[in-house]
C-alpha cells in the first residue's frame, strides 16, 4: 500500500501562486526507511522534485527558490507524527536502535 502526502497547507498554496493550481502534492514514502540517512535523502530528493514541479513559474519554466523552501517544509509537516521523527533523527545522524529484552522468568 502506498502512502502519500496528500495535502499542503493552505498558506503555502496562497504564497506559493503555481502551487495552487494543485491542490495536492504526491511524495511516496512507504518503501523508504526514514530512520535512515540513505532513506531521508530520498525523502529530500523526492520532496525537492515535487517541491520544484509545483513552484515552476511563467512560460519560461523559472523556480521560486523562496517556495521551494516552504513546500519542501510542508512536505516534511505532512508525515505522519512517527515518520517526522524518524526522518528528524536521520537528519542529525542518530542512530534509531530497538531493544530487545528477554522476558521476565515464569
Amino acid at each position: 500500500m502506498t502512502r502519500t502526502l496528500l495535502s499542503l497547507a493552505g498558506a503555502v498554496l496562497l504564497y506559493a501562486a503555481p502551487a495552487a493550481a494543485q491542490d495536492t502534492l504526491r511524495v511516496p514514502f512507504a518503501d523508504l526507511d526514514l530512520s535512515t540517512g540513505a532513506g531521508a535523502a530520498a525523502f529530500d530528493a523526492r520532496a525537492a522534485e515535487a517541491a520544484r514541479d509545483a513552484c515552476r513559474r511563467g512560460p519560461s519554466g523559472m523556480v521560486d527558490t523562496t517556495c521551494v523552501k516552504i513546500v519542501q517544509r510542508e512536505i516534511v509537516r505532512q508525515l505522519p507524527a512517527a515518520r517526522q521523527d524518524d526522518y528528524a533523527r536521520a537528519r542529525r545522524g542518530e542512530r534509531v536502535l530497538a531493544m530487545v529484552s528477554p522476558a521476565w522468568p515464569a
